[in-house]
């Protein structure tokens, strides 16, 4: 009897050993898992955080390509404001000459018929002395004339 008490007990022992080992290799896993799972976990959130910062970043990009448009298109109008500026002053220019050099010749002509009439003027006095003239010979001649007779 003692015999089969210490044969129940060994196998007892060795049942609870056994279930001990199950137990044992089942933590085993467990904390495996767990493992297993925190780096998934670790991972995934890696992958989120580097999913985030690429979207800042192409964020940031597209901001940085729009704020350089922005810029272009701006600099563009600035320098097609520039250039119409440019080509009224042109204009003006043109414009302003185009009248300084109407004047002038509106001067020249005018200075030409000053002068036309200056000579007009000049002929008519000398056609009045010429007849003059010709009126004292006449009557020079016509006074001889009678001293003759």
């Amino acid at each position: 009897a003692d015999r089969h008490s210490v044969e129940e007990c060994q196998i007892e022992i060795h049942n609870k050993e056994s279930h001990m080992k199950n137990r044992e290799t089942e933590k085993t896993k467990l904390e495996q898992e767990v493992t297993r799972l925190r780096l998934l976990r670790e991972k995934q959130v890696k992958e989120a955080e580097q999913k985030r910062d690429q979207e800042e970043q192409q964020r940031q990009q597209e901001e940085l390509l729009r704020q350089q448009e922005e810029q272009q298109q701006e600099e563009q109008r600035i320098q097609q404001e520039g250039q119409r500026r440019q080509q009224e002053e042109q204009q003006r220019q043109q414009e302003e000459q185009r009248i300084q050099q109407e004047a002038h010749q509106r001067q020249q002509e005018e200075q030409q018929r000053y002068q036309d009439e200056q000579r007009r003027q000049q002929e008519e006095q000398q056609r009045q002395q010429d007849e003059q003239r010709r009126q004292q010979e006449e009557q020079q001649r016509q006074q001889d004339e009678q001293r003759r007779q």
